[in-house]
C-alpha cells in the first residue's frame, strides 16, 4: 500500500497587504464617521424641535437611535398641546421601554403615558417598576405619590410622599406645600422618623403661620439634633410676632432649662435680672430659613424673652464683675462721649396679664456728672413694636446721683386692659438745649417685675 507523501505547507503573511488593508479599513471608517456625526447632530437637533413629524421620520430612516429620543417625542406627545396625542405617545413609550428595559426613567414616562390615557392600573405597575429600578431617587416616588394623591388614594399618597421624603429630604417643603393642610403634614411627619425632614416640616407650618403644629413637631425632635436649638428661636419670634405669646414664653423656659442649669421661668417676670447668665441668644446660632428649604420671605424679626444689650455712638454697655448689688455679675453703661447722647440700647420683652398690678424692683449706682436724663421705662409691646403712647412705667435717674452706694428702687404700676406684652429698657434721650452734657458710668442691678394684690403698696426705695 502505498504511503501519501506529507508536503509541508508554509503560509506567508505578506505585511505591505496588511498595511494596505488596515489603512483602506480606517479610510472608510473616517469616512463613515464624518458622514454620520453630522447625522446623529441633526437628530438631536430635530428631535428637540417643535416639529414631531421630523423626529418621527429621523426615528423611520434610523431606528437604532438610543431609546431616549423615542421617550422624548413620546412625553412631548403628552405635553405639548399643540401635537397632544396620548395613543401615539404610547406607542413611542412602549417601544423605548422594550428596547432599554433597565431605564427607570422609560417606565416613568410610560407611566405617564398610560396615565393620559386613563389606564389606571397599568400607569401604577410603570411608576411602581420605575421605583423598582432606582429606590433611591426621587422623582418616580414623586410622580407616583401624586398619581395616587389625584385618584384620592391620600393614606397611601402620604406613605409614598414619606418615601421620597426619606429618599430626598430637601424636597420636603415641596411636598408639604403640595399637601396644603396642616393636619396632613403632621400625619407625614409621623410616618418620617429621620430628624432633617422632620424639622424641614416643622419650618414649612412655622412659614404658614402654623405655630401650634409646629410646635408638636418640635417636640418630637431630639434635643441633640441640630436644627432644634435655631427652631426654638425661630419660632419664639414668630410667637412674638403673632401674639402667642404664652406658647413663645413657654419655648424660651424650655431652651433655658436646656441650655444652662441655673436657668429656670419663677414668679419674677424678668428674665435674667440679675445679669448672672449669659445670654441665651449667643449660645443658640441663628438658623436660616433657606437652609430648611424655606423661603427667606416667611422670616420674622429676631425677637425674645433675654436682654438685648447692644452699645451704640458714645455708649459702651456691658455685663460687668464690678461690686454688683448681689450675685457676682451688673450691668455697666459708660458714656464714651459727653454731648448729645442717644441711647436705647438695653431691652428686655415682659410678659404681663392685662389691668393688673405690678411691683417692679431694680438697683442702680451712679458715677455721673451733668445731665443723666437716664430713664428706666415700660411700653407696651403689641407684636414686638414698642408703643411710645402706652407708657407702663418711668423712672428718671436723678440729677444728683453721683455718689458712690446703690440704691434700690421699688414702684408699682397698671398695666391697661389691652397690655399683654410690655417692653421693659433703659434708654437716654437728649436735651433739647445746646448744653447737652453727661460723663461717666452708671450700673443696673436685680430686676424683677411681680405681680401684686391691689392697694398694697411696698415700701420705698432705700440707699444701701
Amino acid at each position: 500500500m502505498a504511503r501519501a507523501e506529507v508536503r509541508e505547507v508554509v503560509f506567508r503573511i505578506r505585511w505591505r497587504w496588511v498595511r494596505l488593508s488596515a489603512g483602506v479599513g480606517a479610510a472608510l471608517g473616517g469616512l463613515l464617521l464624518l458622514w454620520g456625526y453630522p447625522q446623529v447632530q441633526a437628530v438631536l437637533v430635530r428631535s428637540s424641535s417643535l416639529r414631531a413629524e421630523d423626529v418621527e421620520a429621523t426615528l423611520a430612516r434610523a431606528p437604532l437611535l438610543p431609546s431616549s429620543t423615542r421617550a422624548h417625542l413620546g412625553v412631548r406627545y403628552l405635553y405639548d398641546p399643540a401635537i397632544f396625542d396620548p395613543p401615539r405617545a404610547l406607542e413611542h413609550l412602549r417601544r423605548a421601554v422594550r428596547e432599554s428595559p433597565f431605564d427607570y426613567r422609560n417606565w416613568m414616562h410610560l407611566g405617564q403615558g398610560y396615565e393620559a390615557v386613563g389606564d389606571r392600573a397599568r400607569a401604577e405597575a410603570a411608576y411602581r417598576q420605575a421605583i423598582a429600578w432606582a429606590p433611591e431617587y426621587f422623582l418616580p416616588r414623586w410622580l407616583y405619590a401624586n398619581f395616587l394623591l389625584k385618584h384620592g388614594e391620600r393614606e397611601r399618597a402620604l406613605e409614598a410622599f414619606a418615601r421620597a421624603a426619606r429618599a430626598h429630604p430637601e424636597a420636603a417643603a415641596n411636598i408639604a406645600e403640595l399637601l396644603q393642610n396642616e393636619e396632613r403634614v403632621a400625619q407625614l411627619a409621623r410616618l418620617v422618623p429621620e430628624a432633617d425632614v422632620r424639622a424641614r416640616l416643622c419650618a414649612f407650618l412655622l412659614s404658614r403661620g402654623a405655630l401650634s403644629a409646629a410646635v408638636s413637631l418640635w417636640r418630637d425632635l431630639d434635643w441633640n439634633e441640630k436644627a432644634k436649638l435655631g427652631l426654638a428661636r425661630i419660632m419664639i419670634a414668630r410667637g412674638i410676632s403673632t401674639e402667642h405669646y404664652a406658647l413663645a414664653r413657654a419655648l424660651w423656659c424650655a431652651l433655658g432649662r436646656r441650655l444652662s442649669e441655673r436657668a429656670a421661668c419663677s414668679d419674677d417676670l424678668v428674665w435674667n435680672g440679675g445679669f448672672e447668665l449669659a445670654p441665651l441668644r449667643e449660645m443658640v446660632p441663628a438658623l436660616s430659613l433657606s437652609t430648611l428649604g424655606v423661603s427667606e420671605e416667611f422670616a420674622v424679626p429676631d425677637r425674645d424673652f433675654d436682654w438685648q444689650i447692644e452699645n451704640e455712638a458714645g455708649v459702651m454697655t456691658r455685663i460687668a464683675r464690678e461690686e454688683p448689688y448681689q450675685g457676682e455679675r451688673a450691668l455697666r453703661i459708660e458714656f464714651t462721649r459727653h454731648e448729645n447722647v442717644r441711647f436705647s440700647g438695653v431691652a428686655q420683652f415682659v410678659l404681663l396679664r392685662p389691668a393688673a398690678t405690678y411691683e417692679v424692683c431694680f438697683a442702680y449706682k451712679a458715677e455721673v456728672r451733668g445731665d443723666p436724663r437716664v430713664v428706666v421705662e415700660i411700653v407696651g409691646a403689641r407684636r414686638g413694636v414698642p408703643e411710645e403712647n402706652a407708657v407702663l412705667f418711668r423712672w428718671s435717674l436723678p440729677r444728683e446721683a453721683g455718689r458712690a452706694g446703690w440704691t434700690l428702687v421699688r414702684e408699682v404700676f397698671r398695666t391697661t386692659p389691652e397690655t399683654s406684652l410690655a417692653l421693659l429698657r433703659i434708654r437716654r434721650v437728649p436735651a433739647d438745649a445746646l448744653a447737652d452734657f453727661v460723663k461717666g458710668r452708671l450700673w443696673f442691678d436685680a430686676f424683677s417685675i411681680h405681680p401684686i394684690e391691689d392697694g398694697v403698696r411696698p415700701a420705698e426705695g432705700e440707699a444701701l
